[in-house]
């Protein structure tokens, strides 16, 4: 419901998304009247994605790590980050270059099953500091102006102010 407020009360028509899973996301934004480009590097989602999506054509279905991918992209309304949560900076720095002015990022699980330091291993330690370092970077970050909402598992909501 939050992605559908956002979506309808931007008139956002052309989305970006980083980590397609099996295709959920971007079905619900193409039955919003959406363009998406979504990108997916694991070809086990890949092929789940595929059989989701079928032949939708408003569904353009990358099948790369997006942190290396360096194909044709076009200009988005909306750039939607659900991909590996340790890499959220970079997808941000690597595709905001896209982002049509005004256009809105929007970062899902930023609160991480609301996990605390203390209680997991060594690896999820090091996730939950990325995670809490990316929340600091969009905070100070001044071409864009964040707002972090506590739905679902946490989302964020960045918007390209003008220079």
């Amino acid at each position: 419901m939050f992605l559908q407020q956002v979506i309808e009360s931007h008139r956002i028509k052309r989305v970006l998304e980083i980590g397609t899973a099996i295709g959920y996301s971007a079905l619900f934004m193409v039955g919003l009247g959406c363009h998406v480009t979504t990108i997916e590097r694991d070809p086990i989602m890949v092929a789940e994605a595929r059989k989701h999506l079928g032949k939708v054509k408003e569904v353009t279905l990358i099948e790369a790590d997006a942190l290396i991918y360096d194909g044709p992209l076009a200009t988005y309304d909306l750039i939607f980050i659900d991909g590996a949560k340790a890499q959220y900076q970079r997808f941000f720095e690597k595709y905001t270059p896209f982002l049509a002015p005004g256009g809105l990022v929007i970062c899902d699980n930023l609160h991480f099953h609301h996990l605390k330091p203390e209680e997991v291993n060594r690896h999820t330690k090091q996730l939950l500091r990325k995670i809490a370092r990316f929340k600091t970077y969009l905070q100070e970050i001044t071409s864009f102006s964040t707002t972090f909402y506590d739905v679902g598992d946490g989302m964020s909501i960045s918007k390209k102010v003008k220079p």
